[in-house]
């Protein structure tokens, strides 16, 4: 009797998120009602209160799992003070762009202009600056370590932000190889561009 009691809470979850993330690139996030969702996912409002408390802890609940899944992807894939460097930044890009196409609609609603949730953004870079920062330990800087790692991940997302736009107009690897040309010989040197000392 249990688990069809957590296979129906399990259904009503994913058919409200599913509803959610539609809309949520139908109309945006300030033009979705609760009743909106409730439609879409052919459920009652009551059913929707059964599981959250409002439209902003659906939002969060559904932020903080995909940024959940996003971090403990990166935990396995780059072993704790794995010194940084070049590829391993390029591995770092290669695994989140595939992570964002495992999930395209709910990326896009949530990194688009027209509807983006800052929050989200801060928060993917925080998880880019944690997973850096851990392999710099080892590493004598001769820049701040605060601005390294804020330009990494600043550029981290606005190439993510950029690919999201342009409907993932190249591969996840073709996108990180490019990414770690531009970080390991610097933008102008990666595009050809002679630089006079």
């Amino acid at each position: 009797m249990n688990k069809k009691i957590d296979l129906r809470i399990l259904r009503s979850k994913h058919s409200i998120k599913k509803a959610f993330i539609e809309l949520l690139n139908e109309k945006g996030y300030e033009g979705i009602t609760i009743q909106d969702i409730a439609d879409k996912a052919m459920i009652n409002r009551n059913t929707f209160y059964l599981h959250y408390q409002n439209k902003p802890d659906l939002l969060n609940v559904s932020m903080d799992e995909l940024l959940e899944e996003l971090n403990s992807t990166l935990k396995q894939c780059s072993s704790s003070k794995t010194p940084v460097s070049g590829s391993m930044l390029e591995q770092l890009m290669q695994t989140i762009l595939e992570k964002i196409k495992d999930n395209i609609p709910f990326y896009r609603a949530l990194l688009l202009d027209e509807n983006r949730i800052y929050g989200f953004q801060s928060k993917m870079e925080e998880i880019i600056k944690n997973t850096v920062e851990d392999g710099l330990d080892d590493i004598s800087l001769k820049i701040s370590k605060e601005l390294l790692l804020q330009y990494i991940a600043s550029t981290f997302m606005g190439i993510v932000i950029w690919w999201v736009k342009n409907d993932f107009s190249y591969t996840p690897n073709e996108l990180a190889s490019q990414f770690g040309k531009i970080l390991t010989h610097g933008h102008l040197k990666a595009a050809g561009i002679s630089i006079d000392d």
